[in-house]
C-alpha cells in the first residue's frame, strides 16, 4: 500500500521538530525579562508588557534588532545559511523576529544573483 500525501517533514524538520527548535531557542537565548500580552481595548490592539522573569512568558531578543519574542513569534536564522551549507543543527542558529530573518534571507538572494550574473559574463 502506498501512502498518500508528504511526510510533513524536509530540511527543516517536522513541525514537532520545529517547535521543540523554537523551545530551546528562548530557553537557550533567554532574555533578562520575561512578556506578557494583553489587548488594550482603547486602541483595539495587542500591547507586549515586559515582566520579571518568572512573571511571564519566557522571552529572548532577536539577534540582530532587540525584539522581545516569544516561543509563538521567534524564527530560527541560520548563521551559515541552507544555500551556502548551512543547517539547523543548534550550532548554527541564533533567534531572529521574522522581519530580520526575511530581511538578510532577502539580501541573500539579491547578492547570489549578483554574483551569478558576474559569473556568466
Amino acid at each position: 500500500m502506498t501512502t498518500r500525501g508528504t511526510s510533513n517533514t524536509n530540511v527543516r524538520g517536522s513541525s514537532t521538530d520545529r517547535q521543540r527548535r523554537r523551545e530551546w531557542l528562548v530557553e537557550t537565548w533567554r532574555a533578562d525579562v520575561d512578556v506578557t500580552t494583553y489587548i488594550d481595548m482603547v486602541e483595539h490592539r495587542l500591547v507586549v508588557a515586559t515582566v520579571d522573569l518568572g512573571e511571564g512568558e519566557p522571552a529572548c531578543r532577536c539577534y540582530r534588532c532587540g525584539r522581545l519574542l516569544t516561543v509563538s513569534t521567534v524564527t530560527a536564522d541560520r548563521r551559515v545559511p541552507g544555500c551556502q551549507g548551512g543547517t539547523y543543527r543548534r550550532e548554527n542558529l541564533r533567534p531572529a523576529c521574522g522581519g530580520c530573518n526575511s530581511a538578510t534571507g532577502g539580501q541573500l538572494g539579491v547578492t547570489q544573483k549578483a554574483a551569478a550574473a558576474r559569473a556568466a559574463s
